[in-house]
């Protein structure tokens, strides 16, 4: 396991940029369900912002007709379809930040979602894992099933091959996109279905598709929905294209231009037959798209490896931090958080133990309270001092009513919140500044080593997201071996300080890594 820590700047704003945690049970796992559940009210993260309500549009104007959650939607499709499965390229892999200025790709959806998730991406969450939690978070949140997420996915460096189905694409070319993708005839319709409940098609973007008279004082941009319920996933889509009623199936269907009426085509390919059942299916129909939505999301190159499913957690550390205090002393200190699913109830108090064999600590909960459509959260903060590090190597939450919960942690070495920060000098540069502390025989040495007293340094890494040329994606700066100095004692630790300048910074978390002998990151903190 790694043991990681992170000051919650972007995710948990009320806390200052020097905070920092343990998470489990990895660090983008961690990171992940955070996104994922605490999304309103105590610790929320401002993900869902951009899409709540669900008719939100981020990135702009509310009158220009655009909708954030289809645009992400959009954007996942647009990156996968182009795979080759066959051959295990393309997929899932932010590539289509280069390949924003083709004509398969027009609109602005693209660059608006790169560009939320611009300042997000950390060595721990490319880019191409934000596209697919977008969905995700899109489809839950907005009246949908919970698609199953996973995490890991390597962004590209390049451009991939082309090949979206565009309105004015043939039937033949259509159906060989979305099989060279690993979709067949009756996957292609579900799919376009699915993605088709939300959403629009826009004249600024699509003239031959929607005519100028949508344009409006309300809708600058000319948009047409899909169907009556433009920001509800549901199979409204369906029933309406097939009824003949409300939108019809969207512009798509129904353009002036018959040349662009390529959801028709591919509806009418097998004569409706396929639409017509997923008319029939009810409540069916979601485990439908969550198929094929988890489907498009794992599509991925050949050689990544993607993670376990993200699943919310009942108990949680949260900011569970060590670190030292005003005197010198090792503190223990954080949150931990509880979600009550369904009809249960959230527990009153808890106790948290740790390996020291010390009386167990009571904890009680924040007034402040958070909710998600997994269930309301409570947070429960703690401090505790930590008088033999050697023998914490891990703490346990119990509480009436909820199984008692163990948690491991490592102590021989790790980057001390307190003293690390992120600092801006200006738009796009950044000078980090740490400081590491390590046990006597932590094993972890650096490539270039400031002695002092006989210790040996750790070896420290630095990671942090920085603009690169073609697309809004960052590319992750590797600084590896950086320099540290000594500079003392605390409480049984050798503490060193370094720091390096991050230029073309995009804002997004860096990360600190105290890495073993054997280069294994043992310990991270991500600031910024």
């Amino acid at each position: 396991m790694i043991f990681s820590r992170l000051p919650i700047l972007n995710l948990l704003p009320f806390l200052a940029p020097t905070s920092s945690t343990f998470f489990y049970p990895t660090v983008q796992s961690s990171l992940l369900e955070h996104i994922l559940v605490d999304t309103h009210g105590a610790h929320a993260s401002d993900f869902i912002d951009a899409i709540t309500p669900c008719t939100n549009y981020v990135s702009g104007s509310q009158t220009l007709g655009r909708i954030t959650s289809a645009q992400w939607i959009r954007v996942a499709f647009h990156d996968f379809v182009t795979a080759d499965v066959a051959a295990g390229t393309g997929g899932l892999d932010a590539s289509i930040g280069f390949e924003t200025l083709r004509g398969e790709n027009a609109g602005s959806a693209m660059n608006d979602s790169l560009r939320f998730f611009r300042p997000r991406v950390s060595s721990k969450i490319a880019t191409a894992d934000f596209i697919a939690l977008s969905v995700v978070m899109s489809v839950g949140n907005c009246g949908g099933p919970q698609i199953p997420l996973r995490g890991g996915r390597v962004d590209a460096t390049g451009a991939g091959a082309s090949g979206v189905p565009a309105p004015d694409s043939s039937l033949e070319e259509t159906l060989g996109f979305f099989g060279g993708a690993g979709f067949n005839k009756v996957d292609s319709i579900g799919l376009t279905a699915c993605g088709h409940t939300m959403g629009n098609v826009h004249h600024g973007g699509f003239p031959t598709v929607v005519g100028a008279e949508t344009v409006s004082d309300n809708n600058t941009n000319g948009g047409v929905h899909f169907d009556s319920t433009v920001a509800t996933f549901d199979s409204l889509v369906v029933h309406e294209y097939l009824n003949g009623t409300g939108n019809r199936g969207g512009p798509l269907v129904t353009s002036f231009n018959v040349s662009s009426r390529s959801d028709l085509r591919l509806y009418e390919s097998d004569n409706n037959v396929t639409m017509a059942g997923l008319a029939t299916q009810g409540n069916v129909f979601f485990d439908t798209c969550v198929n094929l939505f988890q489907r498009m999301l794992d599509t991925v190159p050949t050689g990544v490896v993607l993670s376990d499913i993200v699943e919310p957690m009942s108990v949680k550390p949260i900011n569970a931090t060590l670190d030292f205090d005003n005197d010198g002393n090792l503190v223990f200190t954080g949150y931990i958080r509880t979600l009550a699913p369904g009809t249960s109830a959230a527990p009153q108090s808890l106790t948290l133990t740790t390996s020291l064999n010390e009386p167990g600590l009571h904890l009680s909960p924040e007034s402040k309270t958070g909710s998600s459509i997994f269930g309301p959260t409570t947070f429960f903060p703690f401090s505790t001092p930590i008088s033999k590090p050697e023998a914490f190597t891990s703490f346990t939450v119990s509480a009436p009513g909820i199984s008692s919960q163990s948690f491991a942690v490592q102590s021989r070495a790790f980057v001390v919140p307190s003293l690390t920060t992120v600092t801006a000098t200006n738009t796009t540069t950044a000078t980090v500044r740490f400081s590491v502390a390590a046990r006597q025989g932590f094993g972890g040495y650096a490539s270039r080593v400031v002695k002092r007293g006989g210790a040996e340094a750790p070896r420290v890494s630095v990671q942090a997201p920085v603009a690169q040329e073609g697309t809004l994606g960052p590319r992750i700066e590797t600084f590896d071996g950086v320099a540290v100095a000594s500079v003392g004692q605390k409480a049984g630790y050798d503490v060193w300080e370094g720091g390096v300048a991050v230029y073309d910074w995009t804002l997004g978390p860096v990360s600190i890594s105290v890495l073993d002998g054997k280069g294994v990151e043992v310990d991270v903190a991500m600031v910024g």
